[in-house]
């Protein structure tokens, strides 16, 4: 089993606020090759002097089952959050079906866009 994810993070012209693009992938290999389960993208927007997120839309890209497209559309719900609150909002608010493990894993991920952001800034 094989788990990889990605956040890249990018000021607006006026670092007002930041972007992000983020990718989630679980896949196993075996003496087929790779096989990925499920795979998602997010990408939204942070208000930089806030740490609270504006938007946010995640892509359903392989999944295993026909319910797991819906689970995409509760990434919306993260608008209006501060990052800090991500890790343990998601694990205690985002249940059931209107949702996926492995997209909350991903969502949960995103808390880290500050410390990115602040990470790639001049003299930072």
């Amino acid at each position: 089993m094989r788990r990889r994810r990605r956040i890249d993070v990018l000021p607006d012209a006026e670092g007002a606020a930041w972007s992000f693009d983020a990718h989630f992938r679980d896949s196993y290999r075996d003496d087929e090759g790779e096989t990925v389960v499920h795979e998602y993208t997010a990408v939204g927007r942070v208000d930089a002097a806030t740490e609270v997120v504006l938007d946010a839309e995640a892509t359903p890209r392989v999944l295993p089952w026909f319910e797991c497209p819906e689970a995409a559309a509760s990434a919306t719900r993260l608008a209006g959050r501060p990052l800090d609150s991500l890790r343990a909002g998601v694990r205690a608010e985002f249940l059931g079906a209107s949702t996926c493990t492995h997209l909350n894993d991903m969502l949960r991920a995103l808390a880290d866009v500050g410390i990115l952001a602040r990470a790639g800034m001049p003299g930072a």
